[in-house]
């Protein structure tokens, strides 16, 4: 199986973030084929930056809705988006430094990183998001973006 193919596991229900999911992993995908048939890193760097670019622009999306949801997993989920934009930055930064280093298995690592937050961090915050019942049950369980400052 593809680990960097969209899968209906990842569906959140919250249609905008599942399509933001979806088209990050659809730019992974075309940057592994583009390596894979023989890209350098020059020729790809564009590309690898729009998904950077593209990935922080989600990823800041995701707190702007949590914020407006005084959302009570808002810290912990801002300091998983933090611990993979750090991840994703020495990966990138190894790339530039070394792009011989710049492998098709070098996306699908970036790729599992993202694939990994999606599951492990994003579904169980916008878990919450699209049910309003069981976010009020938790919105005084833990420090909020609201009462955190």
């Amino acid at each position: 199986m593809d680990g960097l193919a969209w899968q209906a596991a990842f569906v959140s229900g919250l249609a905008e973030v599942d399509e933001e999911h979806q088209a990050l992993l659809e730019m992974l995908q075309q940057l592994r084929s583009a390596i894979a048939a023989g890209a350098t890193f020059s020729q790809v760097k564009p590309q690898l930056l729009a998904c950077a670019r593209e990935t922080e622009r989600h990823l800041q999306h995701e707190e702007t809705l949590m914020a407006t949801a005084n959302h009570p997993l808002y810290l912990s989920h801002r300091a998983a988006h933090q611990n993979l934009l750090r991840d994703l930055s020495g990966l990138l930064e190894e790339v530039h430094g070394h792009p011989e280093n710049l492998t098709p298995e070098t996306i699908e690592a970036i790729g599992t990183l993202v694939v990994r937050h999606i599951c492990e961090e994003d579904l169980p915050m916008l878990y919450l998001l699209t049910h309003p019942e069981a976010l009020a049950q938790h919105q005084g369980a833990e420090l909020t973006a609201e009462n955190a400052f």
